[in-house]
């Protein structure tokens, strides 16, 4: 892979259905994007809001911080915003070959 932003993640967690969370927030439009792209991939996510106050326990009590929407965790590495998009709001094709990789 290369990429040090991606470290800790491979293409074969993305195969495990259940693997995948995506942390969204209201009228997040780059979250209904990423969860769009991910189901054109059929690629199984869970999806969980950062307004629930439980879901934000649970990231704070594994020491997560999560600034902004959207979040991608696979198994325990999660990708931010910035790691997800590119600067014209594409995903980045460093993660395209990842999950290219896991079809």
């Amino acid at each position: 892979m290369g990429d040090m932003e991606y470290s800790g993640v491979s293409s074969e967690r993305f195969t495990r259905a259940g693997e995948m969370t995506v942390y969204t927030s209201p009228g997040c439009f780059r979250c209904e994007m990423l969860k769009k792209w991910l189901k054109s991939r059929n690629l199984a996510f869970e999806e969980k809001s950062l307004d629930d106050v439980d879901v934000m326990a649970d990231l704070i009590m594994r020491n997560a911080v999560i600034l902004s929407a959207p979040v991608l965790e696979i198994e325990e590495a999660l990708l931010t915003e910035d790691q997800i998009f590119d600067d014209d709001g594409a995903i980045k094709d460093a993660l395209v070959e990842i999950l290219e990789e896991a079809e």
